[in-house]
């Protein structure tokens, strides 16, 4: 008799692991939603002032679940595991904080790479998307000035750090900030 009540209590926990796994078949959701709160801790504790990559938590939160999660431990390509990285080598040297912020600056992704795969993602049901295609975009993010290195504070003038800023405001307020990425930036000019 007890033996047929273990049976049953390990079929309960089976089906509910087969349940757990339908629902996110490779854990994949799970494990970006995980991996972008520690990332967003990090880089919003690190990178903070002149170097701040986000304007808080909610705008990292969405900005990060446009990125591929990556392998874990990476120090380089256009992922979540790569700018948690440079996030965590931030607490001593902030001068990688931008390495860790959305754009990449060269190591976690190219610069116009990362603006516009996250750009096309937030921006993509807009009624006028900012660019046609992802294409379009990196024609266009390569005409833009890469004098200023981007802070959370870049909200003016024609560059592309401007133009990722809004793209991270874009991410919580798409109608307010998806144009403002765009060549005809209203702000971004």
């Amino acid at each position: 008799m007890q033996l047929r009540g273990l049976v049953v209590l390990v079929g309960a926990t089976a089906l509910s692991a087969a349940l757990a796994a339908c629902s996110d078949p490779a854990g994949g959701a799970t494990q970006l939603e995980n991996a972008c709160d520690d990332y967003c801790v990090l880089v919003l504790r690190n990178c903070t002032g002149a170097v701040a990559q986000y304007s808080d938590l909610s705008t990292c939160l969405a900005t990060c679940e446009t990125m591929e999660l990556g392998t874990d431990g990476a120090d380089e390509g256009n992922s979540v595991e790569c700018r948690t990285f440079w996030a965590a080598i931030s607490e001593g040297d902030t001068a990688m904080c931008t390495r860790a912020g959305p754009g990449g600056d060269g190591t976690c992704g190219q610069n116009c790479e990362s603006f516009c795969a996250s750009t096309m993602q937030i921006c993509a049901d807009q009624v006028i998307p900012p660019y046609d295609s992802e294409a379009e975009c990196l024609t266009a993010c390569g005409m833009y000035s890469t004098a200023e290195r981007f802070d959370a504070g870049d909200i003016a003038g024609n560059t592309f750090a401007c133009r990722l800023y809004h793209m991270t405001a874009a991410s919580t307020e798409p109608l307010t900030h998806c144009q403002h990425t765009g060549v005809d930036s209203a702000v971004c000019l």
